[in-house]
Protein backbone atom coordinates (compact mmCIF):
# COMPACT_ATOMS: atom_id res chain seq x y z
CA UNK A 1 0.00 0.00 0.00
CA UNK A 2 1.35 3.42 -0.84
CA UNK A 3 1.12 6.77 0.95
CA UNK A 4 -1.68 9.25 -0.08
CA UNK A 5 -0.40 12.60 -1.52
CA UNK A 6 -0.85 15.14 1.46
CA UNK A 7 -4.01 17.27 0.82
CA UNK A 8 -4.31 20.45 3.39
CA UNK A 9 -6.87 22.62 3.53
CA UNK A 10 -6.70 26.42 4.81
CA UNK A 11 -9.29 28.67 5.97
CA UNK A 12 -8.00 32.11 5.70
CA UNK A 13 -10.36 34.63 7.85
CA UNK A 14 -9.28 38.28 6.34
CA UNK A 15 -8.46 40.69 9.18
CA UNK A 16 -9.64 38.42 11.71
CA UNK A 17 -9.73 40.45 14.68
CA UNK A 18 -12.20 42.82 13.29
CA UNK A 19 -14.41 39.94 12.04
CA UNK A 20 -14.28 38.41 15.52
CA UNK A 21 -15.51 41.70 16.79
CA UNK A 22 -18.22 42.51 14.89
CA UNK A 23 -19.11 38.50 14.80
CA UNK A 24 -19.78 39.07 18.73
CA UNK A 25 -21.73 42.48 18.05
CA UNK A 26 -22.83 42.91 15.11
CA UNK A 27 -24.06 46.44 15.47
CA UNK A 28 -21.10 47.73 14.81
CA UNK A 29 -21.12 46.99 11.64
CA UNK A 30 -23.08 50.63 12.04
CA UNK A 31 -20.57 52.47 13.62
CA UNK A 32 -16.96 54.01 13.18
CA UNK A 33 -14.87 50.82 14.65
CA UNK A 34 -11.36 51.44 15.14
CA UNK A 35 -9.17 48.84 16.45
CA UNK A 36 -6.30 50.15 17.44
CA UNK A 37 -2.14 49.28 18.40
CA UNK A 38 0.05 50.66 20.33
CA UNK A 39 3.42 51.48 19.21
CA UNK A 40 6.48 53.81 20.11
CA UNK A 41 4.99 56.51 18.26
CA UNK A 42 1.79 56.43 19.40
CA UNK A 43 -1.42 54.57 18.63
CA UNK A 44 -2.31 53.94 15.39
CA UNK A 45 -5.36 52.57 13.18
CA UNK A 46 -4.79 48.43 12.87
CA UNK A 47 -8.36 47.59 11.52
CA UNK A 48 -11.11 49.29 10.72
CA UNK A 49 -14.56 48.71 9.22
CA UNK A 50 -16.34 49.38 6.17
CA UNK A 51 -18.28 52.46 7.66
CA UNK A 52 -15.11 53.54 9.00
CA UNK A 53 -13.68 53.17 5.43
CA UNK A 54 -16.23 55.00 3.69
CA UNK A 55 -15.87 57.63 6.29
CA UNK A 56 -12.03 57.97 4.73
CA UNK A 57 -10.41 55.91 7.47
CA UNK A 58 -7.28 54.22 6.47
CA UNK A 59 -5.19 51.20 8.26
CA UNK A 60 -1.83 52.77 9.49
CA UNK A 61 -3.38 56.02 10.25
CA UNK A 62 -3.00 57.88 13.71
CA UNK A 63 -5.92 57.11 15.83
CA UNK A 64 -6.22 60.83 16.68
CA UNK A 65 -6.20 61.32 13.04
CA UNK A 66 -8.70 58.47 12.54
CA UNK A 67 -11.36 60.24 14.92
CA UNK A 68 -11.52 63.27 12.84
CA UNK A 69 -13.82 61.07 10.00
CA UNK A 70 -16.43 60.33 12.30
CA UNK A 71 -19.07 62.96 11.69
CA UNK A 72 -21.19 64.38 14.50
CA UNK A 73 -24.01 61.92 14.69
CA UNK A 74 -21.66 58.91 14.09
CA UNK A 75 -21.09 56.05 16.54
CA UNK A 76 -17.28 55.76 16.91
CA UNK A 77 -16.08 52.76 19.12
CA UNK A 78 -12.74 53.01 19.50
CA UNK A 79 -10.76 49.50 20.87
CA UNK A 80 -7.08 48.17 21.63
CA UNK A 81 -6.72 45.21 19.45
CA UNK A 82 -7.32 41.86 21.94
CA UNK A 83 -4.84 39.20 20.38
CA UNK A 84 -5.27 36.49 22.66
CA UNK A 85 -9.35 36.78 22.25
CA UNK A 86 -8.78 36.63 18.77
CA UNK A 87 -6.66 33.59 19.08
CA UNK A 88 -8.88 31.96 21.56
CA UNK A 89 -11.93 33.03 19.27
CA UNK A 90 -10.34 31.32 16.17
CA UNK A 91 -9.32 27.95 18.46
CA UNK A 92 -13.47 27.82 18.85
CA UNK A 93 -14.28 27.91 15.16
CA UNK A 94 -11.40 25.09 14.68
CA UNK A 95 -12.58 22.99 17.16
CA UNK A 96 -16.16 22.95 15.33
CA UNK A 97 -14.43 22.09 12.27
CA UNK A 98 -13.38 18.90 13.13
CA UNK A 99 -15.89 16.92 11.51
CA UNK A 100 -13.72 17.90 8.14
CA UNK A 101 -10.75 16.67 9.30
CA UNK A 102 -8.58 14.57 12.40
CA UNK A 103 -6.00 17.16 12.75
CA UNK A 104 -6.68 20.82 12.73
CA UNK A 105 -4.48 23.66 14.04
CA UNK A 106 -3.71 27.24 13.40
CA UNK A 107 -1.12 28.95 11.39
CA UNK A 108 2.22 29.48 12.82
CA UNK A 109 1.61 33.67 13.95
CA UNK A 110 1.87 35.88 16.13
CA UNK A 111 -1.73 37.26 14.88
CA UNK A 112 -3.29 33.91 13.15
CA UNK A 113 -6.05 34.40 10.85
CA UNK A 114 -5.73 31.16 8.90
CA UNK A 115 -7.14 27.50 10.09
CA UNK A 116 -4.87 24.45 9.08
CA UNK A 117 -6.75 20.96 8.39
CA UNK A 118 -5.20 18.05 7.07
CA UNK A 119 -7.94 16.66 4.97
CA UNK A 120 -5.87 12.93 3.39
CA UNK A 121 -7.91 10.68 2.80
CA UNK A 122 -11.06 12.49 3.75
CA UNK A 123 -12.46 14.35 0.82
CA UNK A 124 -14.06 10.78 -0.33
CA UNK A 125 -16.81 11.30 2.65
CA UNK A 126 -17.81 14.29 1.21
CA UNK A 127 -17.90 13.26 -2.28
CA UNK A 128 -14.62 15.17 -3.16
CA UNK A 129 -12.18 17.84 -2.31
CA UNK A 130 -14.67 20.70 -4.16
CA UNK A 131 -17.70 19.64 -2.15
CA UNK A 132 -15.68 18.77 1.19
CA UNK A 133 -14.52 22.90 0.33
CA UNK A 134 -18.15 23.82 -0.29
CA UNK A 135 -19.41 22.04 2.49
CA UNK A 136 -16.92 24.22 4.98
CA UNK A 137 -17.78 27.18 3.04
CA UNK A 138 -21.32 26.84 3.98
CA UNK A 139 -20.78 26.43 7.52
CA UNK A 140 -18.60 29.25 7.70
CA UNK A 141 -21.02 31.55 5.76
CA UNK A 142 -23.65 30.35 8.15
CA UNK A 143 -22.50 31.85 11.51
CA UNK A 144 -21.64 34.96 9.53
CA UNK A 145 -17.74 35.32 8.87
CA UNK A 146 -15.96 35.74 5.64
CA UNK A 147 -13.22 32.75 5.06
CA UNK A 148 -11.10 31.76 2.11
CA UNK A 149 -10.73 28.10 1.54
CA UNK A 150 -8.29 26.08 -0.54
CA UNK A 151 -6.75 23.21 -0.65
CA UNK A 152 -3.78 22.20 -2.14
CA UNK A 153 -0.58 19.50 -1.54
CA UNK A 154 0.96 21.36 1.21
CA UNK A 155 0.31 24.05 4.09
CA UNK A 156 2.41 26.00 2.32
CA UNK A 157 0.71 26.06 -1.30
CA UNK A 158 -2.95 26.24 0.76
CA UNK A 159 -1.90 29.34 2.54
CA UNK A 160 -0.90 30.90 -0.55
CA UNK A 161 -4.27 29.72 -2.89
CA UNK A 162 -6.36 30.45 -0.11
CA UNK A 163 -4.54 33.95 0.47
CA UNK A 164 -4.12 34.84 -3.47
CA UNK A 165 -6.84 32.99 -5.57
CA UNK A 166 -9.43 32.02 -3.54
CA UNK A 167 -12.50 34.81 -3.32
CA UNK A 168 -15.77 34.49 -1.02
CA UNK A 169 -17.45 31.40 -1.50
CA UNK A 170 -15.61 30.47 -3.55
CA UNK A 171 -12.89 27.86 -2.66
CA UNK A 172 -10.15 26.70 -4.85
CA UNK A 173 -8.82 23.11 -4.99
CA UNK A 174 -5.11 22.89 -6.33
CA UNK A 175 -4.86 19.38 -8.48
CA UNK A 176 -2.18 17.06 -6.96
CA UNK A 177 -0.50 17.22 -10.41
CA UNK A 178 -0.86 20.90 -11.21
CA UNK A 179 1.30 22.82 -8.56
CA UNK A 180 2.24 24.96 -11.05
CA UNK A 181 -0.84 26.53 -11.59
CA UNK A 182 0.39 28.68 -7.98
CA UNK A 183 4.13 29.80 -9.55
CA UNK A 184 1.97 33.15 -11.03
CA UNK A 185 1.44 34.26 -7.33
CA UNK A 186 2.89 36.68 -5.81
CA UNK A 187 6.19 36.66 -3.57
CA UNK A 188 4.24 37.40 -0.06
CA UNK A 189 2.46 34.15 -0.83
CA UNK A 190 5.75 32.65 -0.04
CA UNK A 191 5.09 33.68 3.45
CA UNK A 192 8.54 35.24 3.11
CA UNK A 193 10.05 37.85 5.84
CA UNK A 194 9.47 41.57 4.81
CA UNK A 195 13.37 42.15 4.37
CA UNK A 196 13.46 38.95 2.28
CA UNK A 197 10.92 40.32 0.30
CA UNK A 198 12.40 43.90 0.00
CA UNK A 199 15.40 42.87 -1.65
CA UNK A 200 13.87 40.35 -3.68
CA UNK A 201 11.97 43.46 -5.18
CA UNK A 202 14.87 45.56 -5.49
CA UNK A 203 16.24 42.76 -7.99
CA UNK A 204 12.66 42.96 -9.89
CA UNK A 205 11.57 39.70 -8.86
CA UNK A 206 8.01 39.85 -8.39
CA UNK A 207 6.64 36.47 -8.36
CA UNK A 208 7.04 32.60 -7.22
CA UNK A 209 7.59 31.56 -10.73
CA UNK A 210 10.92 34.38 -11.21
CA UNK A 211 11.89 32.80 -7.91
CA UNK A 212 11.73 29.11 -9.05
CA UNK A 213 14.17 30.03 -11.88
CA UNK A 214 17.13 30.78 -9.99
CA UNK A 215 19.96 28.88 -8.66
CA UNK A 216 19.58 27.67 -5.32
CA UNK A 217 22.70 28.24 -3.47
CA UNK A 218 22.69 31.48 -4.91
CA UNK A 219 19.52 32.30 -3.18
CA UNK A 220 20.77 30.70 -0.14
CA UNK A 221 24.38 32.53 -0.37
CA UNK A 222 22.66 36.49 -0.63
CA UNK A 223 19.15 36.14 0.52
CA UNK A 224 19.64 32.60 3.53
CA UNK A 225 18.18 29.48 3.77
CA UNK A 226 15.04 30.63 4.94
CA UNK A 227 13.51 31.38 1.00
CA UNK A 228 14.60 27.74 0.15
CA UNK A 229 12.45 26.24 3.14
CA UNK A 230 9.35 28.59 2.41
CA UNK A 231 10.19 27.49 -1.15
CA UNK A 232 10.64 23.73 -0.51
CA UNK A 233 7.18 24.15 2.19
CA UNK A 234 5.73 25.59 -1.26
CA UNK A 235 6.11 22.49 -3.24
CA UNK A 236 5.96 19.91 -0.70
CA UNK A 237 9.48 18.51 -0.56
CA UNK A 238 9.58 19.89 3.24
CA UNK A 239 7.43 18.52 5.44
CA UNK A 240 5.47 20.74 7.17
CA UNK A 241 2.91 19.77 10.58
CA UNK A 242 0.26 21.10 11.74
CA UNK A 243 0.57 21.94 15.34
CA UNK A 244 -3.61 20.44 16.52
CA UNK A 245 -5.78 21.91 18.16
CA UNK A 246 -6.05 19.08 20.14
CA UNK A 247 -3.72 16.82 20.92
CA UNK A 248 -3.07 13.81 19.07
CA UNK A 249 -3.80 10.32 20.35
CA UNK A 250 -0.88 8.21 21.16
CA UNK A 251 -1.17 5.11 19.64
CA UNK A 252 1.03 3.11 22.27
CA UNK A 253 0.69 -0.13 24.28
CA UNK A 254 2.32 -1.48 27.25
CA UNK A 255 2.75 -5.07 28.93
CA UNK A 256 3.69 -5.11 32.70
CA UNK A 257 5.10 -8.42 33.52
CA UNK A 258 4.85 -10.44 37.31
CA UNK A 259 8.21 -12.10 36.69
CA UNK A 260 11.23 -11.17 34.76
CA UNK A 261 11.73 -12.95 31.36
CA UNK A 262 14.62 -13.34 29.31
CA UNK A 263 14.23 -16.46 27.27
CA UNK A 264 13.85 -14.83 23.50
CA UNK A 265 10.85 -16.77 22.14
CA UNK A 266 9.06 -15.33 25.26
CA UNK A 267 9.54 -11.89 24.91
CA UNK A 268 8.98 -11.95 21.04
CA UNK A 269 5.85 -13.45 21.89
CA UNK A 270 4.72 -10.41 23.69
CA UNK A 271 6.38 -8.06 22.10
CA UNK A 272 4.09 -9.74 18.75
CA UNK A 273 0.87 -9.60 21.16
CA UNK A 274 1.49 -6.32 21.25
CA UNK A 275 2.11 -5.35 18.17
CA UNK A 276 -1.42 -7.05 17.22
CA UNK A 277 -3.14 -4.91 20.01
CA UNK A 278 -0.98 -1.45 18.45
CA UNK A 279 -2.44 -2.13 14.75
CA UNK A 280 -6.17 -3.06 16.59
CA UNK A 281 -5.80 0.43 17.26
CA UNK A 282 -4.46 2.18 13.89
CA UNK A 283 -6.77 -0.08 11.62
CA UNK A 284 -10.71 1.74 12.60
CA UNK A 285 -8.62 5.13 11.51
CA UNK A 286 -7.22 3.60 8.42
CA UNK A 287 -4.00 4.53 9.22
CA UNK A 288 -0.46 2.82 9.16
CA UNK A 289 2.92 3.44 10.99
CA UNK A 290 6.24 4.43 9.15
CA UNK A 291 8.08 4.48 12.66
CA UNK A 292 7.80 1.68 15.48
CA UNK A 293 9.32 2.55 18.72
CA UNK A 294 9.64 -0.35 21.61
CA UNK A 295 11.20 0.23 25.09
CA UNK A 296 12.43 -3.05 27.11
CA UNK A 297 11.68 -2.30 30.94
CA UNK A 298 14.61 -4.76 32.57
CA UNK A 299 14.51 -6.18 36.56
CA UNK A 300 17.64 -3.74 37.29
CA UNK A 301 15.56 -0.85 36.77
CA UNK A 302 17.22 -0.06 33.27
CA UNK A 303 15.84 -0.17 29.98
CA UNK A 304 16.99 -1.21 26.66
CA UNK A 305 15.25 0.57 23.03
CA UNK A 306 14.43 -0.89 20.09
CA UNK A 307 13.82 1.20 16.86
CA UNK A 308 12.20 0.10 13.45
CA UNK A 309 11.68 2.42 10.77
CA UNK A 310 10.25 1.45 7.67
CA UNK A 311 10.22 3.15 3.81
CA UNK A 312 6.74 3.87 3.77
CA UNK A 313 3.64 3.43 5.79
CA UNK A 314 2.41 0.07 6.52
CA UNK A 315 -0.04 -2.48 9.01
CA UNK A 316 1.02 -5.18 7.72
CA UNK A 317 1.19 -7.56 10.26
CA UNK A 318 3.39 -10.43 8.77
CA UNK A 319 5.69 -7.86 7.64
CA UNK A 320 6.45 -5.94 10.62
CA UNK A 321 6.85 -8.99 12.88
CA UNK A 322 9.32 -10.40 10.43
CA UNK A 323 11.40 -6.68 10.95
CA UNK A 324 10.69 -7.06 14.40
CA UNK A 325 12.42 -10.81 14.68
CA UNK A 326 15.42 -9.42 12.45
CA UNK A 327 16.26 -6.53 15.01
CA UNK A 328 15.06 -9.07 18.39
CA UNK A 329 18.06 -10.92 17.41
CA UNK A 330 20.44 -8.63 17.35
CA UNK A 331 19.21 -6.90 20.73
CA UNK A 332 21.85 -7.90 23.51
CA UNK A 333 19.40 -7.74 26.85
CA UNK A 334 21.36 -7.67 30.06
CA UNK A 335 18.78 -8.28 32.58
CA UNK A 336 15.21 -9.96 32.06
CA UNK A 337 12.68 -7.93 31.13
CA UNK A 338 9.45 -6.99 33.31
CA UNK A 339 7.88 -4.84 30.91
CA UNK A 340 7.15 -3.99 27.30
CA UNK A 341 6.09 -0.66 25.75
CA UNK A 342 5.52 -0.29 22.15
CA UNK A 343 4.53 2.94 20.52
CA UNK A 344 4.12 4.07 16.94
CA UNK A 345 5.97 7.37 16.59
CA UNK A 346 5.07 8.21 13.55
CA UNK A 347 1.34 7.53 12.15
CA UNK A 348 -0.41 8.18 9.00
CA UNK A 349 -3.13 7.17 6.39
CA UNK A 350 -2.98 4.12 3.92
CA UNK A 351 -2.82 4.06 0.66
CA UNK A 352 -5.87 2.25 -1.47
CA UNK A 353 -4.38 -0.76 -3.33
CA UNK A 354 -6.07 -1.48 -6.87
CA UNK A 355 -6.39 -4.93 -7.60
CA UNK A 356 -6.60 -6.66 -10.68
CA UNK A 357 -10.15 -7.30 -12.57
CA UNK A 358 -9.12 -11.05 -13.85
CA UNK A 359 -6.11 -11.88 -12.05
CA UNK A 360 -6.74 -10.59 -8.74
CA UNK A 361 -3.34 -9.86 -8.36
CA UNK A 362 -2.25 -6.35 -7.10
CA UNK A 363 -0.37 -3.90 -8.34
CA UNK A 364 2.26 -3.49 -5.74
CA UNK A 365 5.44 -3.83 -7.08
CA UNK A 366 6.47 -0.35 -5.69
CA UNK A 367 5.47 -1.89 -1.94
CA UNK A 368 7.75 -4.97 -3.01
CA UNK A 369 10.37 -2.96 -3.12
CA UNK A 370 9.86 -0.83 -0.46
CA UNK A 371 8.97 -4.15 1.84
CA UNK A 372 12.73 -5.50 0.13
CA UNK A 373 14.18 -2.09 1.47
CA UNK A 374 13.11 -2.47 5.13
CA UNK A 375 14.24 -6.24 5.03
CA UNK A 376 17.85 -4.61 3.97
CA UNK A 377 17.92 -2.07 6.69
CA UNK A 378 16.88 -4.28 9.48
CA UNK A 379 19.24 -6.69 8.47
CA UNK A 380 22.33 -4.72 7.61
CA UNK A 381 21.50 -1.23 9.41
CA UNK A 382 19.92 1.79 8.32
CA UNK A 383 22.79 3.19 7.45
CA UNK A 384 23.86 0.44 4.98
CA UNK A 385 20.91 1.03 2.62
CA UNK A 386 21.52 4.41 1.14
CA UNK A 387 19.68 6.51 -1.79
CA UNK A 388 21.32 9.30 -3.84
CA UNK A 389 20.02 12.78 -3.48
CA UNK A 390 20.57 16.05 -5.52
CA UNK A 391 22.44 18.99 -4.15
CA UNK A 392 22.66 22.20 -5.69
CA UNK A 393 26.03 22.47 -7.19
CA UNK A 394 27.30 21.82 -10.71
CA UNK A 395 30.68 20.18 -9.79
CA UNK A 396 29.66 16.45 -10.60
CA UNK A 397 31.22 15.07 -7.70
CA UNK A 398 30.07 17.51 -5.22
CA UNK A 399 26.49 17.35 -6.84
CA UNK A 400 25.06 14.09 -5.43
CA UNK A 401 24.76 13.06 -1.37
CA UNK A 402 23.91 9.70 0.32
CA UNK A 403 21.30 9.54 2.52
CA UNK A 404 19.61 6.35 4.25
CA UNK A 405 16.40 5.50 2.72
CA UNK A 406 14.48 4.44 6.07
CA UNK A 407 15.26 8.01 7.76
CA UNK A 408 13.46 11.26 6.83
CA UNK A 409 12.58 11.55 3.54
CA UNK A 410 15.23 13.74 1.86
CA UNK A 411 14.03 16.71 -0.80
CA UNK A 412 16.00 17.67 -4.06
CA UNK A 413 18.19 20.31 -3.23
CA UNK A 414 18.43 21.51 -6.88
CA UNK A 415 16.29 22.92 -9.82
CA UNK A 416 19.56 21.15 -12.20
CA UNK A 417 18.27 17.93 -12.68
CA UNK A 418 15.31 19.67 -14.25
CA UNK A 419 17.59 21.49 -17.08
CA UNK A 420 19.16 18.19 -18.34
CA UNK A 421 18.20 15.05 -19.91
CA UNK A 422 19.11 11.98 -18.35
CA UNK A 423 21.49 10.99 -21.01
CA UNK A 424 23.75 13.81 -20.32
CA UNK A 425 25.67 12.50 -17.33
CA UNK A 426 27.31 9.38 -17.30
CA UNK A 427 25.50 6.23 -15.67
CA UNK A 428 28.45 5.73 -13.46
CA UNK A 429 30.04 8.40 -12.08
CA UNK A 430 33.89 7.68 -10.13
CA UNK A 431 34.30 9.34 -6.84
CA UNK A 432 36.99 10.65 -7.59
CA UNK A 433 38.46 11.55 -11.08
CA UNK A 434 41.27 9.48 -12.82
CA UNK A 435 44.57 11.25 -13.97
CA UNK A 436 44.78 10.06 -18.21
CA UNK A 437 47.36 11.20 -20.53
CA UNK A 438 45.94 12.33 -23.61
CA UNK A 439 47.13 12.95 -27.07
CA UNK A 440 44.78 15.98 -28.73
CA UNK A 441 44.57 16.99 -32.95
CA UNK A 442 45.08 20.54 -32.30
CA UNK A 443 46.09 22.23 -28.92
CA UNK A 444 43.76 22.81 -26.00
CA UNK A 445 41.77 20.72 -28.56
CA UNK A 446 39.29 17.51 -28.11
CA UNK A 447 41.76 13.95 -27.10
CA UNK A 448 42.17 11.49 -29.95
CA UNK A 449 43.79 9.08 -27.95
CA UNK A 450 43.97 8.23 -24.40
CA UNK A 451 46.63 6.12 -21.64
CA UNK A 452 44.81 4.53 -18.66
CA UNK A 453 47.67 2.85 -17.05
CA UNK A 454 49.60 2.12 -19.95
CA UNK A 455 46.65 1.29 -21.92
CA UNK A 456 46.61 3.33 -25.54
CA UNK A 457 42.77 3.85 -25.78
CA UNK A 458 41.75 5.26 -29.59
CA UNK A 459 38.48 7.44 -29.83
CA UNK A 460 36.39 7.56 -32.35
CA UNK A 461 33.68 10.22 -31.93
CA UNK A 462 33.95 13.27 -29.81
CA UNK A 463 31.15 15.62 -28.63
CA UNK A 464 31.46 19.26 -28.47
CA UNK A 465 33.19 20.95 -25.10
CA UNK A 466 30.62 21.01 -21.96
CA UNK A 467 32.45 23.82 -19.87
CA UNK A 468 31.31 23.30 -16.00
CA UNK A 469 33.08 26.58 -13.95
CA UNK A 470 32.09 26.86 -10.16
CA UNK A 471 32.02 30.80 -8.99
CA UNK A 472 34.98 32.31 -7.43
CA UNK A 473 33.35 33.50 -4.23
CA UNK A 474 32.83 29.06 -4.09
CA UNK A 475 35.79 28.40 -2.18
CA UNK A 476 38.30 26.20 -4.68
CA UNK A 477 37.66 27.39 -8.28
CA UNK A 478 37.31 24.73 -10.84
CA UNK A 479 37.21 25.04 -14.60
CA UNK A 480 36.76 22.48 -16.97
CA UNK A 481 35.98 20.97 -20.60
CA UNK A 482 33.71 18.09 -20.43
CA UNK A 483 33.85 15.84 -23.60
CA UNK A 484 32.04 13.00 -24.18
CA UNK A 485 33.85 10.24 -25.94
CA UNK A 486 32.96 7.20 -27.93
CA UNK A 487 36.60 5.11 -28.18
CA UNK A 488 37.06 2.49 -31.33
CA UNK A 489 36.34 -0.57 -28.99
CA UNK A 490 32.40 1.30 -28.57
CA UNK A 491 32.36 2.24 -24.93
CA UNK A 492 31.27 5.77 -24.07
CA UNK A 493 33.63 8.03 -21.44
CA UNK A 494 32.94 11.03 -20.12
CA UNK A 495 36.42 12.84 -19.82
CA UNK A 496 37.84 16.83 -19.24
CA UNK A 497 40.71 18.64 -19.69
CA UNK A 498 41.60 21.29 -16.59
CA UNK A 499 41.82 24.10 -17.68
CA UNK A 500 44.03 26.25 -15.67
CA UNK A 501 47.03 23.40 -16.17
CA UNK A 502 45.67 21.75 -19.19
CA UNK A 503 45.69 18.21 -17.26
CA UNK A 504 43.60 15.83 -18.47
CA UNK A 505 41.00 13.30 -16.34
CA UNK A 506 38.59 10.67 -16.81
CA UNK A 507 35.47 11.06 -14.74
CA UNK A 508 32.97 8.66 -15.46
CA UNK A 509 31.22 6.00 -18.35
CA UNK A 510 27.72 5.36 -19.70
CA UNK A 511 27.03 1.73 -20.14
Amino acid sequence: MGRIPQRILCLWFPNWALQQRINTQPELQQAVLLLTESRKQGDFVRYCNRFAQRRGVQVGMPISEGRTFAQPHDRLVVEQVQPEQAWQALVEIALRCERFSFRIGLEESSDPESILMDVTGIAHFFSGEQALAAELDRAVTKRQFDGRIAIGNSIGAAWAAAHYMAKPNCPVVIPIENIRQCYSLPLPALRLSEPILQKLYRLGITTIQQVMTLDRRSLARRLGNDILTRLDQFTGQVPEYIDPCHPLPLYRVKQTLEEGISHPEAIEHFLLLLLRQLLALLAPCWLGTRHLECLFLLEDRTSKMLDLRLCETTSEEKHICELLRIHLEKLRLHSPVVGLHLEAKEVAPLGASQEEFFEGVTRNSSRQFSILLNRFSSRLGEQAVIAPYLLPDPIPERSVELASVAGPSLPSATTFNSRYHGLDRPTALFLKPRPIEVIASIPDGPPVVLFWKRKRIEIGECSEPERIESGWWQGEHVCRDYYRVETTSGEWLWVFRRLHDGRWFWHGEWF
